[in-house]
């Protein structure tokens, strides 16, 4: 009968070793020329305006509530 200490030896290099790929894989700087590219209109979450619209009237009708999802504002009126 093996220990289960050993096996977890074995295994701990190998869980460390994908955790620090995966970790290191989504790091990337980006220069100021390559901004351009990425402020485009496809790469938003929400690159089409309409969906996002209904997406949020759908949610609100559902859950019986409305806001948080624009920008800043106040109820004295002052914006």
């Amino acid at each position: 009968m093996k220990r289960a200490g050993h096996s977890l030896r074995r295994l701990l290099p190998l869980v460390v070793g994908l955790w620090a790929l995966v970790g290191g894989a989504g790091c990337a700087a980006v220069k100021p020329w390559e901004r351009g590219t990425l402020a485009k209109r496809c790469m938003r979450f929400d690159a089409n305006a309409e969906a996002a619209l209904l997406e949020q009237h759908t949610f609100a009708y559902r859950e019986g509530a409305a806001g948080a999802s624009g920008g800043g504002g106040g109820g004295c009126g002052c914006n």
